[in-house]
């Protein structure tokens, strides 16, 4: 029977489609690899990604840059001077401008959601969930296919490629930075595009034609919109623009199309330009202002950062440069390249980066590659240059965050050019400091990415004990939502496992097993040698990270199996006579407002034990209604508070069990007792189960009636 024309056509672009797919298999592994582990991760907000978020909102909903009615979020905001009672971010407007379709998309995809009672603060962490994953991480993991390509290119080497896309994008900050919503994985995303598009130039040969007008067109965009989303990249796009001007000068083309191919580029970089001055008029009413010149005014915050030089760019001295350069590169807390050893265990945070060094001494040595070699290295050179020179503390360098130096990270893809020649001849080396790479690059993004600022080495001090502890997606930071909701038991941020339920010393163990299998698929396919060797080694190494925290639980954990506090509960205010019940309750998070346990008067006293797994300063909150105390080993840190105050205090707590006694009395209807704890710099939390035990045997089935 002849086949129908429809049924041709459908067979041929089949089989043109499964060519195409066994074609870029590779490039979709790795995209699919990179992309679903950014994706497993939501971060909820900070005041970062709030600022950004307000003014998305205004500009599609209320049709203002102004975010006057939700700057409430946020403190990085400025008050303009000279619009008195108007409110704008303090950030460059990029990620507002390129990213408000995608924003207003998500918005009203999401939108039935509310017709359907979907609650509202609900609502708007699933549009920034979305919102990241189908513009932050897309953009980023979509550059790294396209800097794939360019390193195949130029090495030959697909497996040594993949290495060096994963050990950039999966190893370095970029990784935690995609979860967010911030500006400079977005920024550096645009980066590579244009230098992509000004590679394919160098590559080609021939007359110029429109594809590739529109490709220098193409990579002046993407140039000047990193720009408008970060305006430090300005160094970056100064040092691709020589790139672009020698592709230009050594293409064997007239003059006529040279000046063509320069016009192009140019109106590229001219379209950006005058998006950013676009916005400054109307934002501000001047076409050349940064937002940051707000604070360069005396009496305002940073007022001693941004009034030094221009808005704190200047050079200090040599003295300055080398303390600078040293905290950004070699020491901890920020530095990229830090590798500390302490009670045998090694805490770093990219120090897969050390590979660069002979990498770009190997492309240097290359004729064939010297290009990219010095363009390497004049990007490096340049971004240190202006961070050694900007501000005066580590505050200033690592932006606020102590994971790292947060604004390099625009470098950081450029990276990837030298470690994939320096994989083969220091694959010795290259695979430890990958390994380790990428354990505290996933950890920094599972625990917390914009670390707080006590740590001294933030891998020994946060990302290590809270991942062993299970202790993961910690942020409770909200938008534009005053009714403090959670999206699990204890945050609003999550990874899949941990919005699913999964304990937390195995929420990384799904991810794990993704990694696996993508990773040892890639290996078969990029690998040429010894490839079941190299599959083994990898499974071992993700074990390891997901089953740790088990094993170590296991080995310290104690031998109660019964969490909670036994609770004895008295039919009168203060705590007299015998109790009527006698029960285990699991944590002190009580709201009486609809039901009370007896009829008041009537007052509870819990005792136990409280378990200390990190040993450090904890600040412990107590709020009820009528009042309450705590008591820790012995000593009144509370002492017994009136109606409806929350009391705190801090306490030094060593590793291991303390007494800690409860006292909650109610004369009246109605109430509420809760008891949070916070360790140094995490978020606050109700004292979990966990950390509960009884000091004496239990009720059995956990309750016990008293007389009465």
């Amino acid at each position: 029977m002849a086949q129908l024309p429809n049924e041709t056509k459908f067979s041929a672009a089949g089989k043109r489609a499964g060519h195409w797919i066994s074609r870029h298999r590779v490039e979709l592994l790795l995209f699919t690899l990179i992309w679903t582990t950014y994706a497993s991760f939501y971060q909820a907000t900070g005041d970062n990604e709030a600022a950004r978020l307000d003014q998305l909102r205004a500009l599609v909903e209320d049709h203002t840059l102004k975010i006057n009615q939700y700057w409430w979020n946020t403190a990085d905001v400025i008050h303009y001077p000279s619009k008195p009672g108007s409110i704008f971010p303090n950030k460059a407007p990029g990620t507002t401008i390129l990213l408000a379709p995608a924003y207003a998309l998500v918005a009203g995809v999401l939108t039935p959601l509310r017709w359907l009672g979907v609650p509202e603060w609900l609502y708007w962490h699933l549009v920034v969930y979305l919102l990241t994953v189908f513009s932050i991480s897309l953009l980023t993991a979509l550059a790294g296919v396209a800097m794939y390509r360019v390193l195949v290119q130029l090495t030959g080497d697909r497996h040594a490629s993949v290495l060096a896309v994963v050990a950039i994008w999966l190893g370095t900050l970029l990784f935690p930075f995609a979860t967010l919503f911030f500006s400079h994985a977005l920024a550096a995303a645009l980066l590579v595009f244009g230098f992509y598009f000004l590679f394919r130039l160098r590559q080609s040969d021939g007359a110029l034609g429109r594809a590739r007008l529109a490709g220098a067109a193409g990579a002046g965009l993407c140039l000047s919109s990193s720009v408008m989303t970060e305006y430090p990249t300005a160094v970056a796009v100064a040092v691709l623009s020589l790139y672009a001007a020698w592709i230009g000068w050594r293409w064997k083309i007239s003059r006529r199309d040279k000046v063509f191919f320069a016009g192009a580029f140019g109106l590229g970089l001219a379209v950006g330009g005058l998006l950013l001055i676009g916005y400054n008029w109307l934002a501000f009413g001047k076409p050349f202002y940064v937002p940051y010149e707000s604070y360069a005014q005396a009496g305002q915050h940073f007022h001693a950062t941004y009034a030094r030089g221009w808005l704190g760019i200047n050079w200090a001295g040599r003295q300055h440069f080398f303390k600078a350069l040293g905290a950004i590169t070699i020491f901890p807390p920020i530095g990229l390249l830090y590798i500390k050893v302490d009670a045998w265990r090694i805490y770093a945070c990219n120090p897969v980066l050390w590979i660069c060094i002979p990498g770009i001494a190997i492309m240097l040595w290359r004729r064939a590659v010297r290009p990219e070699g010095l363009l390497v290295l004049g990007l490096t050179a340049a971004y240190l240059v202006f961070l050694t020179s900007y501000g005066s503390s580590i505050y200033d360098w690592a932006g606020a965050s102590y994971l790292g130096p947060r604004h390099l990270i625009p470098l950081l893809p450029f990276l990837a050019l030298p470690i994939a020649f320096a994989v083969r001849k220091f694959s010795w080396l290259f695979y430890p400091l990958l390994g380790l790479s990428v354990f505290y690059m996933l950890l920094g993004t599972a625990v917390e990415p914009r670390v707080p600022y006590p740590f001294a080495i933030p891998a020994r001090d946060l990302l290590l004990p809270d991942y062993l502890h299970g202790k993961l997606s910690q942020n409770a930071h909200h938008l534009f939502d005053s009714g403090q909701h959670l999206l699990t038991r204890d945050s609003t941020a999550f990874n899949l496992a941990k919005l699913a339920g999964v304990p937390g010393r195995a929420q990384l163990v799904p991810l794990m097993f993704w990694w696996a299998l993508l990773g040892g698929t890639l290996l078969l396919l990029t690998r040429e040698r010894r490839r079941l060797g190299a599959i083994a080694i990898l499974c071992l190494y993700l074990s390891a990270i997901g089953a740790a925290p088990a094993i170590d639980h296991a080995r310290s954990a104690p031998k109660d199996t019964v969490h909670g506090l036994i609770g004895k509960y008295y039919r009168n205010s203060k705590w007299s006579g015998s109790p009527v019940d006698v029960q285990l309750d699991p944590a002190i998070d009580f709201d009486w407002s609809k039901s009370m346990p007896l009829n008041p008067p009537f007052s509870v006293r819990w005792s136990g034990r409280l378990l200390v797994e990190q040993p450090g300063e904890y600040e412990f909150a107590l709020r009820a209604d009528d009042g309450a105390a705590l008591e820790i080993d012995g000593h009144k840190l509370i002492p017994l508070t009136a109606a409806w105050q929350e009391k705190t205090a801090r306490l030094h707590l060593a590793a291991g069990f303390h007494s800690i006694r409860v006292d909650y009395f109610n004369d009246l209807f109605g109430g509420f007792v809760h008891l949070w704890w916070t360790l140094t710099s995490r978020p606050k939390q109700i004292v979990p189960p966990e950390a509960l035990f009884p000091d004496q045997p239990v009720p059995n089935d956990g309750k016990t009636k008293g007389a009465g």
